[in-house]
């Protein structure tokens, strides 16, 4: 029996192997071995899930300074912060500002909040090619009461060229008692020209029956974000202090109750945040305290509230962290301190008698105060330029115009 070769290998788990490279050498290597590589790295070759890798470079930071005004700091002097300017949006119906709401990758979400939290107007653009997407709202939906909006996670790096925008909405139940809303999530998707052939990715809100499920709960209008973690949203429901979640991704919703050790009752007013550990499957819960900073973890994160545990990791008095770092003042701590945005592995406060924004790092807990994401307050959004390499299946040769016969073999 003739021994197996590599080229022995179907094209398909080659594939599967390939999208285990995660660096630029790796895949020209990798390119460079024979034709048929070649063939499968390249553009023609690789399949969606390609676009799964995190090639990405994150050329800086847009912050939400308040609910009409947007900064962006670059991270490098090279970078000239007007060419990430959002000047070319257009008006807003109304006269209404436009608010950032999301971020993700090179594509920004901002809203156009109505009175009395109806239906927003949307809008998705990138300021790097100037282009927009405006989003209509839901048909039938415009006086539904939207709880928040969200640009989802199709692939790592999002694009203007395909998207997807999760809004979730509530209403007054129908036949239900009173002060219990009816809650339901909306999918907008958008790929640019040409359309994949999959019939689920259809330009428009996702208007089928499965997406329009509700969920039923008490409250919901005095709901608070508190967080994100994993393509999931929390809301902590200050009517019941219960927390409710939704998973744009799955589309499941959730509602659960901390344990007491977590949340203990004498203090149902503090401030607290779900954050994403740095390793996957994992959430951190950061809570403020007085002076204190308590971090808690929860490894299985789908299974918040149901047979979850959560483990406390770590405490921090911040006057004593914070001693010692540029413009410091003793005044500082005697209330409870505010978080001003949160991130993965990190969350970014400021004391609660004046704006002093420094950051502290959950997995060491080491505090901070050069970092970029502490330069303004207000919530961050990382801005993330596509780098995902290109290879050419096929070269043209100077001085012939036919295929590079030398080189490779085009198929």
């Amino acid at each position: 029996m003739a021994p197996t070769m590599v080229h022995d290998v179907p094209d398909h788990l080659l594939h599967r192997v390939f999208r285990l490279l995660n660096t630029h050498d790796s895949i020209v290597r990798a390119a460079a071995v024979c034709t048929r590589w070649r063939r499968l790295l390249s553009t023609r070759g690789r399949d969606m899930c390609w676009c799964r890798h995190e090639f990405s470079t994150c050329i800086g930071h847009y912050h939400a300074l308040d609910r009409h005004r947007v900064a962006f700091v670059p991270a490098a002097p090279s970078i000239s912060p007007r060419h990430f300017s959002l000047d070319f949006l257009p008006a807003a119906p109304g006269g209404r500002p436009w608010d950032l709401v999301d971020g993700s990758g090179s594509v920004l979400l901002l809203a156009s909040h109505r009175r009395h939290g109806f239906f927003p107007d949307l809008v998705v653009c990138e300021p790097t090619t100037r282009r927009f997407v405006r989003i209509p709202p839901v048909a039938g939906m415009k006086y539904h009461r939207c709880l928040g909006a969200n640009l989802s996670h199709r692939y790592n790096v999002i694009t203007l060229s395909s998207f997807m925008v999760t809004c979730l909405l509530h209403d007054r139940a129908d036949g239900m008692a009173s002060g219990i809303s009816a809650v339901t999530a909306r999918v907008f998707n958008y790929n640019a020209p040409p359309m994949p052939p999959d019939r689920r990715w259809r330009n428009g809100w996702d208007v089928s029956q499965a997406s329009c499920k509700c969920y039923h709960i008490r409250g919901v209008e005095s709901a608070r974000f508190v967080g994100r973690a994993w393509s999931t949203n929390f809301w902590a429901i200050e009517e019941d202090g219960t927390i409710f979640s939704h998973n744009f991704s799955t589309r499941v919703f959730g509602h659960f109750r901390l344990p007491e050790h977590v949340m203990e009752p004498a203090h149902r007013g503090s401030t607290f945040r779900f954050v994403e550990k740095s390793q996957r499957q994992g959430v951190r819960l950061v809570s403020l305290v007085g002076d204190e900073l308590r971090v808690f973890a929860n490894r299985d994160y789908h299974l918040l509230g149901v047979t979850s545990e959560w483990v406390h990791e770590r405490s921090m008095r911040l006057p004593e962290a914070t001693r010692g770092l540029p413009g410091h003042k003793e005044c500082y701590f005697r209330r409870t301190a505010k978080i001003v945005t949160a991130g993965r592995g990190y969350v970014v406060l400021t004391p609660a008698e004046e704006t002093w924004v420094f950051s502290v790092d959950l997995g060491t807990m080491e505090v901070e105060r050069d970092h970029i994401r502490n330069w303004l307050p207000g919530e961050v959004y990382p801005y993330e330029l596509e780098t995902r390499p290109k290879v050419h299946a096929c070269l043209r040769c100077k001085g012939r115009h036919g295929s590079c016969s030398q080189y490779c073999k085009c198929r």
